[in-house]
């Protein structure tokens, strides 16, 4: 039996001798195509790749905002609600300075607002008299949605 393996053996190593003088023995030489990729080609890649990586975290981020914003004005009872300044002036700014927002939420509507209120702002010398900015305003819930009721 060892004879037998011992022939295959040596039967297999000349199989293999045999093969490697013809690969070896051709004239001209194996013609590979190989694409040329330059420096540029590759910065551009990568360019286009951290473009396509920033879209992508800025739409994931308009998503959690959207999200918040959401969950923000969404509340149950009248009590839930509370009219804040969404604007620095707030209602020196008129009835866009402020909003009702539930009010379990204050902390992370004033996070949200954190860029708005950094800002530098000359607000305008006399407060709106318009409804969302009376004395009579309040915030109400409406449709599960925080409002301000004149």
């Amino acid at each position: 039996m060892n004879q037998v393996k011992g022939i295959l053996l040596l039967i297999c190593a000349g199989a293999a001798i045999v093969l490697s003088l013809v690969f070896y023995s051709r004239r001209s030489l194996i013609d590979v195509q190989m694409p040329l990729v330059t420096k540029k080609m590759v910065a551009e890649r990568q360019e286009e790749i951290q473009k396509k990586e920033k879209r992508r975290q800025n739409a994931q981020q308009a998503r959690r905002r959207a999200e918040l914003e959401e969950r923000l004005v969404s509340c149950n009872v009248d009590e839930d609600c509370i009219i804040v300044d969404k604007d620095p002036c707030g209602c020196l700014r008129g009835p866009e300075g402020v909003t009702a927002i539930n009010s379990s939420l204050s902390l992370e509507f004033s996070r949200l607002m954190e860029p708005v209120f950094a800002q530098a702002t000359s607000c305008p010398s006399v407060a709106s008299a318009e409804k969302e900015c009376s004395a009579s305003a309040k915030a109400v819930c409406q449709q599960n949605i925080c409002k301000i009721a004149y």
